[in-house]
């Protein structure tokens, strides 16, 4: 078997536990359980070579390889490869659960809570690096910035394609201005199923 077949049947193996974990609902206990089972596959480090994943160069800070998607557009594994400059404001995902985990390379996870006035509040702040992952429910925003000289190896699992995320909605935390977009016809995004 290839290490595409490889990866594609670990990835397979723990999408189908995830959705029985969160077959009941989706909260922080569930999430929690789903992070473990992709915390376990970012622990499988053959399965993502740079030879599949290479590192993007400095006209194109990040690519994002589309590795799995049911035919629901729902369950979709995204592997992030990125400089490490690569940062992002604070942003939800148009109501979709998120789980973050690093294969390589370090980035911090900034978190908030929405106010009643479209303002945003920190909360914590986590260390995404290999052996660690960040998880947030349908309302959580982040914001993301790469921390050291090591590019960026990422894997991140959706309950929504991005496409099918809608609208978005991005915070200036300068400004206390709140801008919605639209993830769909992104040329850094490259189907690799």
């Amino acid at each position: 078997m290839s290490t595409k077949q490889h990866r594609h049947a670990a990835v397979e193996a723990m999408v189908t536990k995830v959705k029985t974990q969160l077959s009941e609902g989706v909260n922080v206990h569930s999430l929690n359980l789903a992070k473990i089972e992709l915390l376990k596959l970012c622990s499988q480090r053959h399965l993502f070579p740079r030879s599949d994943f290479p590192v993007p160069d400095e006209k194109q800070i990040e690519w994002f390889y589309l590795i799995y998607e049911d035919k629901n557009s729902e369950y979709a594994l995204y592997i992030n490869s990125a400089l490490p400059c690569q940062t992002y404001r604070p942003h939800n995902h148009g109501g979709s659960w998120a789980i973050i985990g690093a294969v390589e390379g370090e980035e911090k996870h900034s978190l908030y809570r929405s106010g009643d006035d479209g303002s945003v509040e920190f909360i914590n702040e986590i260390m995404v690096k290999p052996g660690t992952a960040v998880s947030m429910l349908g309302d959580g925003i982040h914001s993301i910035s790469a921390q050291g000289n090591a590019p960026l190896l990422h894997l991140h699992f959706y309950q929504k394609s991005f496409p099918k995320q809608g609208k978005r909605i991005e915070y200036n935390l300068d400004t206390g201005i709140a801008e919605h977009f639209f993830l769909k016809d992104l040329d850094y995004i490259v189907d690799y199923r």
